[in-house]
Formats: structure tokens, C-alpha cells, sequence
């Protein structure tokens, strides 16, 4: 019975040690349902040039276009509202223990690529309690990487704050040093290490506790 039961409790660490590099997107993350649960907004007080494309990363993605000031798009839609967040559970989060934020990103448009225009969009993150602000990541870019002509994945890591419960997920237009269109696809997160490793040992002692059990039943 052990060597029956052996496969099935590596089977199931097998289901939970997923890389590192894979993320836990944010819903609609992915741009697939174009701009459900998406807003845009401006430094000039009205939505900058914002379109959800389809295929491309693929399955959808959306770009930010400069208007003279900065642009942003905004999930999920209630941002700052009572209630407004994604809870962090529900990305496998825990407040006080470290995340990487992850997102993929590329400059579109004939002339706005290569180091002269700039890094690519970059991601800025707010964490929630009580429908009051606890504290955010500031504007992050990554650096570019090669001529930001092309997808690319860009990622940072922060320590949530203890008292968080909700995060607000904030894509940032290039600076305004830079005309290009900026796409966005792929938003999420990485959850820390912990997390996977205690979900791990969880199944490592259900296996043990059925093997257990079978040799008291014989």
C-alpha cells in the first residue's frame, strides 16, 4: 500500500511546487475580457488614448498612449472606493511577507524604442486596509530590456505592510521624457516561497497520515 500511495503523495507536491516565475495574475490580468475591470486616467484631467487590443502576447492586451501629461490604467475599476481592492488571499498573499510583482510590457510605434525613449510602462502598487491607503510602492520601471521593441517580462519585489488587506494594481505610463505607446499584459504576482512550501507540507502529511492509516486498517 505504501508504494501505492507513495506516486499520489508526489503527485500532489508535484501539483503545488510551481516555479518560481509563475505568477497568479491579477483578474483580467491578462487583457483576454479587454477593459473589464479596468480605468484609465490623465495628468490633464481626462482619459488618455486607451485601447484593448486582442491577440498580440496573445489573448489581449492593453495600451496607455501620452496626451502631454502622465497616464495610468487602474484595477481593479473601484479603485479607492469602500471596498476597492483584491483581497490578498485570494492572490495567495500574506500581509507582512514579501511579493513580486510581475507584468509584461513593450513600446509600440515606429521611433519610441531603443534607450532613448526611455524605460518601458512600469507598475505601481497600493495596498489597502479598512477602505483607507496604508502605504504603496512609489512609481517602479523596470529597465528596459534590449530595445523594448519586443514582450518582455519586467518584475520588483516588495515587503507588504502587516496591517494590509487589499491591493490596487496601477500600470504606469512611460515619463513623459518618452512619446511612446506603452502595452501592458500578463499583471500579477509571485507570492513568497512560504507560501508553496507550507501548502507542500500540508500534502506531504496528508500522504503520510493515509499511509499511516492503512497500516492500522491491515
Amino acid at each position: 500500500m505504501k508504494k501505492k500511495l507513495l506516486p499520489l503523495t508526489l503527485a500532489m507536491l508535484g501539483c503545488l511546487a510551481l516555479p518560481a516565475s509563475a505568477a497568479i495574475l491579477i483578474p483580467n490580468g491578462d487583457f483576454s475580457q479587454g477593459g473589464t475591470g479596468w480605468i484609465a486616467n490623465s495628468g490633464l484631467g481626462e482619459q488618455p488614448p486607451v485601447t484593448f487590443a486582442t491577440g498580440g502576447n496573445p489573448g489581449g492586451y492593453g495600451t496607455v498612449t501620452p496626451n502631454g501629461g502622465w497616464g495610468i490604467l487602474v484595477s481593479p475599476t473601484a479603485a479607492g472606493a469602500t471596498g476597492a481592492g483584491y483581497d490578498l488571499a485570494s492572490l495567495g498573499l500574506t500581509a507582512g511577507g514579501p511579493v513580486t510583482f510581475t507584468w509584461d510590457s513593450i513600446h509600440l510605434g515606429v521611433g519610441n524604442t531603443g534607450p532613448s525613449a526611455g524605460p518601458v510602462g512600469g507598475m505601481k502598487v497600493e495596498a489597502w486596509a479598512n477602505n483607507a491607503l496604508v502605504d504603496n510602492t512609489g512609481d517602479q520601471y523596470g529597465a528596459l530590456v534590449g530595445t523594448g521593441a519586443t514582450w518582455e517580462s519586467y518584475s520588483y519585489t516588495w515587503t507588504l505592510p502587516a496591517t494590509a488587506q487589499k491591493l490596487i494594481f496601477v500600470p504606469l505610463w512611460t515619463p513623459s521624457a518618452n512619446t511612446a505607446t506603452v502595452g501592458f499584459d500578463n499583471v500579477g504576482v509571485v507570492p513568497e516561497p512560504s507560501t508553496y512550501a507550507l501548502l507542500a507540507l500540508g500534502a506531504a502529511g496528508l500522504g503520510a497520515h493515509l499511509v499511516r492509516r492503512r497500516r492500522r486498517q491491515g
